[in-house]
């Protein structure tokens, strides 16, 4: 979330393409960036994807995607891509929050296995952006997380949270996810004045009443286990809606992710809560 008002949303995932076998998905999304968005994603076969340990970092085809250095101040993200036109992204974390997780992080949803590590909460970053021949230096505040799965997202979640706050005094920022019966899971990092830890939701709720996740929530109240942290209450009106199917590269693929897990949509926006402005992206079916 740059301080421009601009909003950039970078990622990678493993994801298993029906007749194809498994890919190394890319992804890149700008809104309001200059008054308009912009979204690509790539895929690429798994061979492409290089991890070096001993450098701490990953790269996807040849430097199309890389990550340098261990989640953290310094940690830099770079992604390049010339589809519909040029998009490119380098930015790095000048500062971070530290990260927690509970354990391994590993829990069971439905007997399936779902880890998940919020590495940066809150970090300050500053790099670069560009769409074409445009680019433009930028600053802003960061998050930065790392789930996976055993099962498809389709049998895991109807529905996937994830919250972010511009600010490192108070914030909550995680990843909450929803099953089909509106169980939550996952969990998010609370810091207030006085203390940091791990919370996990006891109860989702839309206007009041538990949450049924067969559609977009118009606001969604989280209630906590821990009963010490206020609820987190917020409108769920988007700024930014689009499928990630437009990302594929391909009719086919587009069609065959369609038919084995759906259409999976994004609804992204900004809302205001009783601890301040709230980033917040919601992923579904």
């Amino acid at each position: 979330m740059l301080d421009n008002g601009a909003k950039v949303y970078v990622s990678y995932t493993w994801m298993y393409v029906p007749t194809q076998g498994f890919k190394i998905g890319a992804d890149f999304s700008v809104w309001n960036f200059k008054g308009k968005s912009h979204s690509v994603g790539r895929q690429y076969p798994t061979d492409r994807f290089v991890e070096n340990k001993s450098a701490n970092s990953i790269n996807i085809n040849r430097d199309n995607y890389l990550m340098e250095n261990l989640p953290g101040a310094g940690h830099r993200v770079l992604f390049s891509a010339d589809k519909n036109g040029k998009k490119f992204l380098d930015l790095t974390f000048t500062s971070a929050e530290s990260g927690m997780v509970q354990g391994d992080g590993l829990s069971k949803v439905d007997g399936a296995n779902f880890a998940l590590f919020v590495h940066i909460p809150y970090g300050r970053v500053k790099g670069r952006v560009g769409i074409g021949d445009d680019t433009l230096e930028v600053q802003g505040y960061g998050y930065m997380d790392h789930a996976w799965q055993t099962e498809k997202p389709t049998e895991m979640a109807t529905r996937m949270v994830t919250l972010c706050m511009p600010s490192s005094q108070s914030f909550i920022a995680g990843r909450i996810g929803i099953t089909k019966n509106g169980e939550p899971f996952g969990y998010a990092i609370h810091r207030s004045e006085n203390s940091s830890g791990i919370v996990y939701a006891n109860s989702v709720l839309e206007d009041e009443k538990k949450y049924s996740p067969k559609k977009f929530p118009k606001n969604l109240t989280f209630v906590w286990k821990d009963s010490t942290v206020a609820p987190l209450k917020f409108e769920a009106k988007a700024q930014e809606s689009f499928s990630i199917l437009s990302n594929f590269d391909g009719f086919l693929e587009r069609q065959a992710i369609k038919l084995a897990l759906g259409n999976l949509l994004y609804k992204r926006g900004r809302s205001t809560t009783e601890l301040g402005k709230l980033d917040w992206s919601i992923a579904g079916f």
